[in-house]
């Protein structure tokens, strides 16, 4: 599993080289984010941890660890996309990721997202972003599935303070379609932005904490 990662590593690396201009000033974004069952016993649903690198419209390299509260099923993953088209109010970006499972209750899976996403301003207050991605089995262990990770509508109540609503959902070989309709909050600050969802789940639901910071740098 190392092996086939840090090869991918190598090569996102050797494509940043290629992409990256002079003038580019590098953004870099750093993800964290949580979720922990409403119901008893509380228990943590996930967590995952992302450091990206965008300089342009490339973004590259992204790089991201994945758990579901435990460490015996892990992902990882890495990838490189871009921004492909600018509309006159949304953006199209397309990446691909490369993801390596692994723990005592893995079975050594691989495959790749195709992740697909759109961020469109609706209105002065109004936004939506849009985000889906099929799983493409590279072995005979990964089967394949298709997530909506969000389709999202926002309101800028003030500034710094956006309230939504959203939709995600997930189909794959082993598991039927599963909705999981969300209510969200953000708060931006200095310190970056706090998004919390309150997520219907199968079964329960689920609270999110999806915290993201970005830093530019020369």
């Amino acid at each position: 599993m190392r092996s086939y990662l840090y090869l991918v590593v190598l090569l996102l690396s050797g494509l940043r080289c290629l992409a990256a201009e002079p003038a580019d000033k590098p953004m870099t974004i750093y993800v964290v984010r949580t979720g922990e069952q409403l119901q008893g016993p509380h228990v943590l649903t996930y967590r995952l941890f992302e450091f990206i690198q965008q300089r342009g419209r490339w973004i590259l390299p992204d790089l991201g660890y994945y758990d579901v509260g435990r460490f015996d099923q892990q992902l990882w993953y890495a990838g490189a996309g871009a921004e492909l088209r600018h509309f006159r109010h949304a953006v199209w970006t397309e990446e691909v990721y490369a993801v390596q499972q692994a723990g005592s209750t893995a079975h050594n899976q691989h495959s790749l997202f195709l992740w697909s996403q759109i961020d469109a301003k609706l209105k002065p207050r109004l936004t939506m972003q849009a985000i889906a991605y099929p799983t493409v089995p590279l072995n005979r262990a990964q089967h394949w599935g298709f997530d909506i990770d969000r389709a999202k509508m926002e309101y800028a109540v003030r500034p710094h303070l956006l309230a939504g609503v959203g939709y995600s959902a997930s189909v794959g070989a082993n598991c039927p379609w599963q909705n999981r309709p969300f209510v969200t909050s953000t708060v931006i600050n200095r310190a970056g932005s706090w998004e919390f969802w309150l997520e219907r789940m199968p079964g329960g639901a689920q609270v999110q904490m999806r915290y993201q910071i970005v830093r530019s740098g020369s």
